[in-house]
């Protein structure tokens, strides 16, 4: 008689470091959703839902460096000509400054060793509203 044990184990241990040293890295845009809607025009509300094609509709390819800069990337891997240069992070939530008037927010909804999913909300004045979730992979 013979008894055979098996141990399981996670293929990804858990990563315990701070979110600021997860984010580090390349990340590749691979899915985008989201919508706009505009209570003054609804005829030109749209939603979006698909891999990204020629263009990403909000965000592109993104380089976050530890020294707190990053560079945003086309699609083709171009630099961007508008890439925001600074980034914090606190609370989940990615702070994209571009100057003391224009910074962008994104929290993250999953991290892992090669996964990001970051999602962007905007509350327009008219009560119009801005959506967009993207995937990214580890470029």
């Amino acid at each position: 008689m013979s008894v055979n044990f098996t141990a399981c184990s996670d293929d990804e241990e858990e990563d315990n470091r701070p979110l600021s040293e997860k984010i580090i890295g390349h990340w590749v845009l691979t899915y985008e959703e989201g919508y706009i809607k505009d209570p003054d025009y609804p005829e030109d509300d749209e939603a979006w839902s698909h891999a990204p094609k020629d263009e990403y509709e909000y965000f592109g390819n993104f380089t976050f460096r530890e020294d707190g800069t990053y560079s945003e990337y086309e699609l083709d891997g171009t630099s961007n000509p508008q890439s925001i240069e600074k980034w914090t992070i606190k609370d989940n939530i990615i702070t994209l400054i571009e100057d003391e008037h224009e910074q962008y927010e994104l929290k993250v909804l999953e991290i892992t060793s090669d996964k990001l999913v970051l999602e962007f909300y905007y509350k327009h004045e008219n009560d119009g509203e801005t959506y967009a979730k993207m995937t990214y992979k580890r470029g």
